[in-house]
C-alpha cells in the first residue's frame, strides 16, 4: 500500500475528491489554514469548549483566535452560537464535532458560504460517523481527520486532509511540499493505518454499542445525559454532574476512572463570555466506550453512577 494509493482510499471513504495525510491532526487543521484563501492576521471563530490543540493550532498558522460559546444540547458550536460573535475580521470557521457529537454543520456551511468566508470541519473526534446520510468529514471546504491516541483511528500518529476542491487542494499539497514536519513521513505506517480504515466501520459499531449501553442503563437524575440519537456515536461518552470533585474522588476512592475534558478556552483569553462552556468545564465527566473498552468496566462504571449519592 502506497502513500497515493491509501489517500485515494480515504477520499472515497468520505465521498471526497482529494485526500492528503499528514503528520498529526494539528498539521492538517495548519495546512488547510495555509492552503485556504484567508490573509494572515485575520480572525478564525472556534469553539469555546474543545480540544485547545485546535487553538494553538491556529495561532502557529498565524491567525486570530475569535472564541463562540457552544450549545448544551450538542456540546458543539452551532450558528447562533457563531452568529454572536461574528464580524468582519472572520475568514474562517473551524466547526468541530464536540465529543463526536455532530455539530449541524450543514446550517454552518450556509452561513459560512453566505459569508463567503472558509469552512473547515474538524472531524477528528467524530469520524466514522454520519449526519443526515453523509458521513461527517464530507462537510465543508476542508475537512480534517487526526490518527493520534484514543482517536476513531488510534494510531499513535498522523492525519489527513480532505477537500472536493482541485484549487484548495492543489494549494494544500504546496504547502505540504515545503513544509516538512507536516508530512506523512513514516512509510511503516502505511499498512497499519490502510488495516485500520478497513475495519473502521466495526470499530465504530462496537463503539456504538457501548454508547448505546451506557445511554440505556445510566439513571441516576443527578447525573445529566447528552443529547442522543442513533447518528450519534461519541467520542468518550459524556455526563454532567454538579458536584464533580466529590464524584471524582469517591471514583478514584473505588478504583474507576473517568476523564473530564474540556476546560472553557475562555481562560486563554481576557475577555468573552461562555457560560455553557464554563458549565461543561465545571461538570463534566467522560467515560470510555472505545471499542478495547471491557464490557466489566462498562458495567462498573454504570453501578458506580447509578448508586452515587451527592452527600
Amino acid at each position: 500500500m502506497g502513500l497515493t494509493q491509501l489517500q485515494c482510499l480515504i477520499a472515497t471513504a468520505f465521498d471526497r475528491q482529494h485526500a492528503l495525510l499528514t503528520s498529526s491532526g494539528s498539521f492538517a487543521l495548519i495546512t488547510a489554514l495555509n492552503a485556504s484563501p484567508a490573509p494572515k492576521g485575520s480572525s478564525v471563530i472556534m469553539p469555546a469548549s474543545c480540544c485547545p490543540i485546535v487553538f494553538f493550532a491556529i495561532q502557529m498558522a498565524g491567525y486570530n483566535v475569535i472564541l463562540a460559546d457552544v450549545s448544551l444540547c450538542s456540546l458543539s458550536m452551532e450558528v447562533t452560537n457563531i452568529e454572536a460573535v461574528f464580524n468582519d475580521s472572520v475568514s474562517v470557521i473551524v466547526a468541530v464535532h464536540g465529543y463526536g457529537h455532530y455539530c449541524k454543520i450543514d446550517e454552518i456551511a450556509k452561513f459560512a458560504k453566505h459569508n463567503n468566508i472558509t469552512l473547515i470541519e474538524d472531524a477528528c473526534l467524530a469520524y466514522g460517523s454520519k449526519y443526515k446520510g453523509k458521513p461527517l468529514g464530507s462537510f465543508g471546504d476542508f475537512s480534517i481527520l487526526s490518527f493520534g491516541y484514543d482517536k476513531p483511528i488510534d494510531n499513535q500518529y498522523g492525519g489527513a486532509i480532505l477537500t472536493n476542491s482541485e484549487r484548495l487542494f492543489e494549494c494544500a499539497k504546496g504547502f505540504l511540499n515545503e513544509n516538512k514536519m507536516a508530512q506523512f513521513s513514516d512509510v511503516k505506517q502505511l499498512e497499519i493505518l490502510n488495516e485500520r480504515f478497513l475495519n473502521l466501520n466495526k470499530q465504530m459499531q462496537v463503539r456504538k454499542e457501548n454508547v448505546d449501553y451506557l445511554q440505556n442503563h445510566i439513571t441516576n437524575s443527578l447525573f445529566v445525559k447528552a443529547s442522543f440519537d442513533a447518528e450519534v456515536t461519541y467520542w468518550r461518552y459524556p455526563l454532567l454532574i454538579k458536584n464533580r470533585t466529590h464524584f471524582l474522588a469517591k471514583a478514584k476512592e473505588n478504583g474507576i476512572i473517568f476523564t473530564k475534558h474540556y476546560k472553557s478556552l475562555g481562560e486563554l483569553q481576557t475577555n468573552g463570555h461562555y457560560p455553557n462552556a464554563s458549565l461543561i468545564d465545571d461538570q463534566i465527566i467522560n467515560l470510555f466506550v472505545r471499542p478495547e473498552t471491557p464490557q466489566e468496566q462498562l458495567t462498573n462504571m454504570v453501578m458506580f453512577i447509578n448508586d452515587f449519592q451527592d452527600k
